[in-house]
C-alpha cells in the first residue's frame, strides 16, 4: 500500500463489500489473505472474507470460500495494524486471477489503498450493507481501479519451489503501460518465464508509481503521500516481511532522477545501504540498470548523464549480486539514449519512458536470462520486405491464414497495423525486390503448379496484376537484389541438387538464363540485403549447423568468401529491409522458440545489435 485515503479518495466508504483481483506467480495446495491497515489512524472492521477463481468480471468460478481469522470470521484491523487469516486449503493454479472478497460492515472513514493497478476490481454500492463477499454473481458490484486493505495473497507451494522474489520498483514495475486486466506486467512475465525455465518462484510485486529510492513524502512535502514511503523507508515493510523471500530485484531510481534531480552520488549511496540491508538478511540482492528516456518530457543531458553514471555504478560494482541489464536490453542501438520503439507506447499513451506490453516482456527475459520457450502455432509464413509504399522505409510482407498483408514500416525498426494486399494468396517462394527496374518494389511467387508469377508494385503500397515468368519453378530460397549493379533486381534461388544459380534481371521484368553461382549450396533462410553499408545488395544465409553466414555482393553477380556472422540461428522467416530508412538493412525472424518476431538493428557493415522483440505471435 502506498498511503491512506478517505471515501471521497477511494470510494470505500464501509457498508459494503469489496471484491478485488489478485493475480497468482506460482501456484498451491492452501491460501490465506494479508489484511493491512497502514497510514490509517481509525479501525477497520472485517465482517467476512473469501477467496474464490474469476469466472469474468466480478463473477466466481463456483461458490466462494469463506475465510476465517483466528477461527473467527470476523476481525478488527487496528490503526497501522495488520492480519493474516488462517491458512484454507484451497488449490491454486499459477497465472490465474483470484478474487479476494471483504465485507466492511461498519463505516470506514479511511482506508489504506494502491492506485495504479492496471487492474479492474469491484465494490458493491455505499451504503449497500448486505454481505456479498459469498456471493458468486457479479450483478452486484460495480467497477473499482484500487486495490483496499488486501497486501496479498499466499499460497503454500509444491516442493521444488525456489521461495519468493521481491520486485522493488515504481510505475514500471507496477505495470508501466501494460495493457489493463491482461497480467503483462514484467514481474507477471517474470513469473511465467521462471515455470517455462523449471525453476518456479512466487514474485511479489512491490511497484509503487512514481516511487523513488531516497525520498518520499516524509522528507518532501512536495511529493505526494500516494507515492508512497521512498524504498529506503518501506524495504521492512514490503522486502523483508515477505514470506520466504530469498532475494530482490531493485528497479528504481529514475523517479529521482527526473522528479527530483537527485545526484549519482546520492543514489549511488541508497542503493548501497539496500544492498548491505538485503545481505544481513541473507537475500541475494539484483539491480536494473535505468533504461534511457530521451524523448520523453523530463529528458535533460544533465539527467541523462546521472542515469548513465549510476548505470556504470550498476555494471561495475561489487557490492551487488546480479545486474539485470535492462538498459542494454531495450534501447535503441541506432540511439542510445532513446528506448527501441517497440517497447514503448500504446493506444493509450506514450511518454517515450514506460513500457508496454512487449517492452515488459523484454524486462523479464533479461532478467531470466533469456527466452521462455513456448509452445505456438505459425500464424504468418512467406515474410519478405521492400519499400512497398515509397516513402523510403522498408516494409513488411507476409502471408496471414490465407491472405497476404503488408505492414508499413514507421521509419523507427517498428510497423503500423497490417492492410489487406491479396486475397486468397496461395503461392510459395515469396520474395521481393525491383524486378522490373522502375525503382518500385515487385513480388515473385510460385504457384501450385510450380509457375513462377511477378506481380508489379505501384509504390503505393498495392500490387499491380500478375503475370507469369516461368513454369518448372522447382527452385527454393528464392531471393532477389540487384546483384549485378545495373539498376534492375536479379533472382537468386537454389535448385534440387543444392546448387545456387542467378536470373540476371532486365529492365520490364525479363531475365536471362539462369548461371551457377555456386554449387553445393546447402544453406537455408536466404536473405538479400545492403547488409555493409556500400549500396551493393549481400546474401545472408543459414548453414545445416544453424550458423548464419554473410556473402559480401561485388555488384558484378559475384561474392565473397562467406564470414560468419553468428551461430546459434534457431530462426525462420528471416527477412531483411531498411527499416530505418536510408540504404542499410536490418534483419527480421520468428524465433522457433516461442514465435516471437525479432529484429536485429544493423549498426553499419553488418554489426548486428542483440535481437529485438517486435511482437508475439508471428
Amino acid at each position: 500500500m502506498a498511503t491512506a485515503g478517505d471515501p471521497q479518495e477511494t470510494g470505500v466508504t464501509g457498508r459494503q463489500t469489496l471484491r478485488m483481483v489478485v493475480h497468482t506467480s506460482i501456484g498451491g495446495s492452501t491460501a490465506r489473505i494479508h489484511l493491512v491497515n497502514t497510514f490509517s489512524k481509525s479501525p477497520v472492521t472485517i465482517g467476512h472474507a473469501t477467496v474464490a477463481r474469476q469466472s469474468a468480471g466480478a463473477a466466481a468460478a463456483g461458490k466462494p470460500v469463506t475465510l476465517t481469522f483466528g477461527g473467527s470470521e470476523r476481525t478488527v484491523l487496528a490503526p497501522g495494524g495488520s492480519v493474516y487469516s488462517d491458512a484454507v486449503a484451497f488449490p491454486v493454479r499459477p497465472d490465474e486471477n483470484l478474487l479476494v472478497s471483504i465485507h466492511l460492515p461498519e463505516a470506514v472513514t479511511a482506508a489504506p489503498y494502491h492506485e495504479y493497478t492496471r487492474q479492474t476490481s469491484y465494490m458493491s454500492a455505499a451504503g449497500d450493507g448486505t454481505d456479498r463477499s459469498a456471493e458468486a454473481g457479479a450483478g452486484s458490484f460495480r467497477a473499482y481501479d484500487y486495490w483496499s486493505l488486501l497486501a496479498g495473497v499466499d499460497v503454500t507451494p509444491a516442493a521444488g519451489t525456489g521461495g519468493t522474489v521481491v520486485a522493488l520498483g515504481d510505475s514500471q514495475t507496477d505495470g508501466g503501460w501494460s495493457t489493463p486486466g491482461a497480467n503483462r506486467r514484467w514481474p507477471d512475465a517474470y513469473a511465467r518465464a521462471l515455470r517455462a525455465q523449471s525453476r518456479p518462484m512466487g514474485v511479489v510485486n512491490a511497484g509503487i508509481s512514481a516511487n523513488r529510492i531516497l525520498a518520499d513524502h516524509s522528507t518532501k512535502s512536495s511529493i505526494s503521500p500516494v507515492y508512497g514511503p521512498s524504498a529506503l523507508n518501506r524495504f521492512d515493510r514490503d522486502v523483508l516481511a515477505q514470506p520466504n523471500v530469498r532475494s530482490v530485484v531493485l528497479y528504481e531510481g529514475i523517479n529521482d532522477i527526473v522528479l527530483d534531480d537527485a545526484s549519482s552520488t546520492d543514489l549511488i549511496a541508497g542503493i548501497r545501504q539496500l544492498a548491505e540491508r538485503s545481505h544481513r538478511a541473507g537475500l541475494t540482492f539484483t539491480v536494473a540498470t535505468i533504461p534511457p528516456f530521451k524523448g520523453n518530457g523530463y529528458f535533460t543531458e544533465a539527467r541523462e548523464e546521472v542515469r548513465r553514471q549510476v548505470n556504470a555504478y550498476i555494471r561495475t560494482t561489487r557490492d551487488i549480486d546480479a545486474v539485470a541489464d535492462f538498459d542494454a536490453a531495450t534501447r535503441d542501438p541506432l540511439d542510445p539514449a532513446k528506448l527501441f520503439a517497440a517497447y514503448h507506447g500504446t493506444g493509450e499513451r506514450d511518454d517515450a519512458l514506460h513500457f508496454n506490453d512487449n517492452g515488459c516482456q523484454a524486462l523479464a527475459e533479461t532478467l531470466a536470462g533469456g527466452d521462455a520457450p513456448t509452445r505456438f502455432t505459425p500464424n504468418f509464413s512467406q515474410t519478405t520486405a521492400a519499400d512497398f509504399t515509397g516513402d523510403g522505409v522498408a516494409d513488411i510482407v507476409a502471408r496471414g491464414t490465407e491472405d497476404l498483408y503488408l505492414w508499413p514500416g514507421a521509419g523507427d525498426g517498428t510497423f503500423r497495423r497490417p492492410v489487406q494486399l491479396k486475397a486468397h494468396w496461395a503461392s510459395t517462394e515469396t520474395a521481393a525486390a525491383d524486378f522490373t527496374g522502375d525503382g518500385k518494389p515487385d513480388l515473385i511467387a510460385r504457384d501450385a503448379n510450380a509457375s513462377l508469377y511477378l506481380w508489379p508494385g505501384t509504390g503505393n503500397g498495392t500490387l499491380g496484376e500478375p503475370r507469369r515468368l516461368t513454369g518448372g519453378w522447382n527452385f527454393t530460397e528464392t531471393t532477389g537484389g540487384d546483384f549485378t549493379g545495373d539498376g534492375v533486381a536479379d533472382i537468386v534461388a537454389r535448385d534440387a541438387k543444392g546448387d545456387l544459380y542467378m536470373w540476371d534481371g532486365r529492365t520490364g521484368g525479363d531475365f536471362t538464363k539462369p548461371h551457377l553461382v555456386e554449387a553445393g549450396w546447402n544453406y537455408t533462410q536466404a536473405t538479400a540485403g545492403d547488409f555493409t553499408g556500400d549500396g551493393k545488395p549481400d546474401l545472408i544465409a543459414r548453414d545445416a549447423k544453424a550458423d548464419l553466414y554473410l556473402w559480401e555482393g561485388k555488384a558484378n553477380g559475384d561474392f565473397t568468401t562467406r564470414r560468419l556472422l553468428t551461430g546459434g540461428w534457431t530462426y525462420s522467416e528471416t527477412a531483411a529491409g531498411a527499416f530505418y530508412g536510408g540504404g542499410t538493412s536490418h534483419l527480421i525472424a520468428r524465433s522457433e522458440a516461442n514465435g516471437v518476431l525479432k529484429e536485429w538493428v544493423n549498426r553499419g557493415g553488418g554489426d548486428f545489435s542483440r535481437p529485438l522483440r517486435l511482437t508475439d505471435g508471428w
